[in-house]
This record gives C-alpha cells, structure tokens and sequence, in this order.
C-alpha cells in the first residue's frame, strides 16, 4: 500500500513538472504565429530602406548626429528576438496534436531567417551605416530579395494559413488581414 502511495505522489509530480512547460493554445499561437511580425520586412525594400534612414544626419541638428553602428543595430536586435523566439519554441511543449505541426513550421521559418539577418543583412546594414553608395545597397538588397524572398515567402503563408485553422479550432481572437 505505501508504495502505491508512493508511485502515485511520483507520477502526479511528474505529470505537474510536464504541464509546466506546457503553454495554452492562446499562448503557444502567440508565440508560434504572432511573433512572425516581427518579419513583415523581410526580403523587401521597405527593410532596406529603413536601415538606410537609420544612418540619416542633419546638419542643422546636433542631436541628430549618428554613431556609425545604428543600422547594424536594428538588425543585431532582430537577431536576438528572433535566437530567443526559436529558444522559446524549441523549449515549449505545444498543447496539443495540432501544436506540432505548427510548432515544427514556425521553427523551419525562424531558423530560415535567422542566418540571412546574421549574415546578408548585417552586411547590408554595415554598408548603410558606412553610407556605401545607394547603387551598391540596393543591389546588396535585390541580391538578398531574390535569394530568400521566394522561399520565405512560402514558409511564411504556410505557417499563416496552419495558424488561421488552429486560431479557428481554438477560438483564438487573430486577425489575418483579411
């Protein structure tokens, strides 16, 4: 009798340290879908020309005088959202069936970014910050779109429209922009 007693403290402490990893719907979507906002820029010229703005110094403000890094700070930022974000993901135990496979994709978009903003535009956004010619940061940029663009443009709506049906299942509050 006591080591029943036993077995079922240990196994209800078990099932308890499990479930504290395991988010809700609500909170493991937030995570998985919504935290892809932070992407809305990439692969496009709208990114590029934001980095360029950040290098941008008038004379008549003092205030407005720059670092030579600004740029390149943006992106380390992003960067290090984007290491906490897969972190996060990897460490989480989605909620239910349906959690994996977004889990799994929001992980394959994470992971497909996150070297181009180490690499690509970290660059990119040295050569803003050295104020490079504009013709060479464009091209810089067209290079990048054309390499990435395409593919992270498929991971994204194939996370989106996983994301769209588990909101629906779960009764998830998003909005799609539709």
């Amino acid at each position: 009798m006591r080591f029943t007693h036993w077995l079922f403290l240990t196994t209800l402490v078990f099932a308890l340290l499990l479930s504290c990893n395991r988010p809700s719907p609500d909170q493991f979507f937030q995570t998985t879908v919504l935290n892809t906002n932070i992407l809305n820029e990439f692969g496009s010229e709208r990114f590029t020309k934001s980095l360029m703005d950040e290098t941008i110094e008038f004379p008549d403000m003092p205030s407005s005088k720059k670092n030579g890094d600004e740029a390149q700070q943006v992106v380390q930022v992003k960067i290090a959202y984007l290491e906490q974000t897969i972190k996060k993901i990897e460490d989480s135990t989605p909620p239910d069936e349906d959690g994996e496979g977004l889990k799994e994709k929001a992980l394959d978009l994470f992971k497909f970014v996150l070297p181009v903003y180490q690499k690509e535009y970290l660059e990119l956004a040295a050569m803003c910050d050295k104020k490079q010619p504009e013709s060479e940061i464009v091209k810089a940029s067209e290079n990048i779109i054309q390499a990435y663009a395409p593919a992270f443009e498929d991971k994204y709506v194939s996370l989106i429209e996983l994301g769209q049906q588990y909101a629906e299942k779960h009764d998830i509050n998003a909005s799609f922009g539709n």
